[in-house]
């Protein structure tokens, strides 16, 4: 099943309503089997994307839970479990040109291996630092998303699409790329709690343009800059925990944790907003 937000075109009414599947939508809108439940009217389409994977009324908290305690705890592992890896890996910010270039690659390798983005992200603001950080994420996250897309288009569409297909998430992206796929692309990177890896491979099933897809793929600057600035921070904040900072430090980690909370909250509003990926089923 999948849940469609409706729009009159008459009265601009909004509803929701339930489908088999998309191709039951364009069948029963066909033949005029569909009406405003406000004013009759047959004059009915689908918002520009439909269904929806979670409750809204649990998705902000869950999306903003997730992003918050996946910081936190990245933040404990490099100070603790993972120090003597992060400190082995110090390599990478020691050499140069070669450095960055080789940790780009494992970025890429990790990316289509569909490792957590925020991961490689956070840790390039660790060893880098945030303004040479942010931008290796970036790079390292269009890089990381161009492999994925063009081996699912080049050569697993038509097998993976066939084990797949009618799965409402499916239908969700195949709709959503339908109507705009330079939005759906550009939107879906600025969220902050949509699997980036997997959609780098979900993408390839649908006909979104190289161009839409490769413009769209600029979004993903936001997250970039977010996790690469908590990384940067993460050796500061840990030695900090000890004490030797005086209140003014606090507050202002404070305020950029309610920062954090808005882009959170705010980014997955507008992402909703436009492509729905939102549903019960």
């Amino acid at each position: 099943m999948i849940k469609y937000k409706l729009v009159c075109n008459k009265c601009k009414n909004t509803f929701d309503s339930w489908f088999a599947s998309s191709k039951e939508f364009e069948k029963l809108k066909k033949q005029n089997f569909l009406s405003c439940i406000n004013c009759n009217s047959k004059k009915v389409d689908k918002s520009l994307m439909a269904p929806l994977i979670m409750k809204k009324s649990n998705g902000a908290l869950l999306g903003i839970a997730g992003v918050l305690g996946g910081i936190a705890l990245t933040i404990f592992l490099t100070q603790t479990l993972f120090k003597p890896i992060i400190q082995d890996m110090e390599w990478f910010a020691n050499n140069g040109i070669m450095g960055v270039f080789a940790f780009v690659i494992l970025y890429i390798i990790l990316a289509v291996l569909c490792a957590p983005a925020s991961f490689h992200k956070f840790i390039s603001g660790v060893l880098f630092g945030f303004w040479i950080g942010w931008g290796i994420a970036f790079i390292g996250a269009c890089l990381g998303a161009i492999i994925p897309f063009w081996l699912m288009r080049r050569y697993a569409n038509n097998w993976v699409g066939e084990k797949i297909k009618s799965k409402p998430m499916v239908d969700a992206l195949k709709e959503a790329v339908s109507k705009d796929g330079l939005r759906c692309v550009f939107l879906t990177r600025v969220s902050l709690i949509l699997p980036y890896p997997l959609l780098n491979y979900g993408f390839g099933l649908t006909k979104v343009t190289w161009k839409d897809f490769m413009i769209g793929n600029t979004g993903m600057i936001i997250p970039s800059v977010l996790y690469a600035w908590w990384g940067s921070k993460a050796n500061e904040i840990g030695d900090s925990i000890g004490g030797g900072k005086d209140w003014t430090y606090w507050a202002a980690m404070l305020v950029s944790l309610l920062l954090t909370v808005w882009i959170i909250y705010y980014l997955r509003k507008i992402t909703l907003e436009h492509i729905a990926l939102d549903s019960e089923n």
